[in-house]
């Protein structure tokens, strides 16, 4: 008699010992719902500013001039929606990409128009990311001066 019970328990304890393991294996190993948003970033430098007070137009991008932009998503195939990235400054939002990702990294051109503070948004499947910028005014160098670098106007 007291073998069975012990035996009964047992089973009870290793069967619900098995099934917190199976439940906490699924939580642990679950595929994410969405494709994986995982960054947005300015792949292009900064320009560079002409006075000697440089350190103002640190890491400040130009109004006027192009930069490539890196959207890093983990899993483009399972891309439920389109990625879609905006520019945002003074209350006004522009679409800079709005498509299915297709590689991991996508790589849109973005020109900002205006200086201020620009917000950077990407959005896949309802996960966001964001970069905020600093932008002055620009002026586009040609290609053979710098490769085309932006030299961003001092600021005081």
């Amino acid at each position: 008699m007291w073998g069975s019970g012990l035996v009964k328990r047992t089973r009870i304890l290793f069967g619900a010992a098995a099934f917190g393991a199976a439940i906490a294996t699924g939580v642990v190993t679950a595929a994410p719902a969405n494709a994986a948003l995982q960054a947005i970033a300015v792949d292009s430098l900064p320009g560079y500013g002409s006075s000697s007070n440089g350190s103002t137009n640190y890491a400040m991008y130009g109004a006027g001039c192009a930069y490539r932009l890196s959207v890093l998503v983990g899993d483009p195939r399972s891309a439920k929606s389109n990625l879609k990235v905006t520019d945002t400054v003074n209350g006004r939002t522009v679409t800079v990409y709005d498509r299915k990702p297709q590689t991991v990294e996508v790589k849109p051109i973005w020109r900002p128009a205006t200086p201020g503070r620009h917000v950077l948004t990407a959005t896949l499947d309802g996960v966001v990311k964001t970069r905020t910028v600093t932008v002055g005014t620009g002026i586009q160098l040609p290609q053979f001066i710098r490769n085309g670098t932006c030299f961003v106007l001092p600021t005081y």
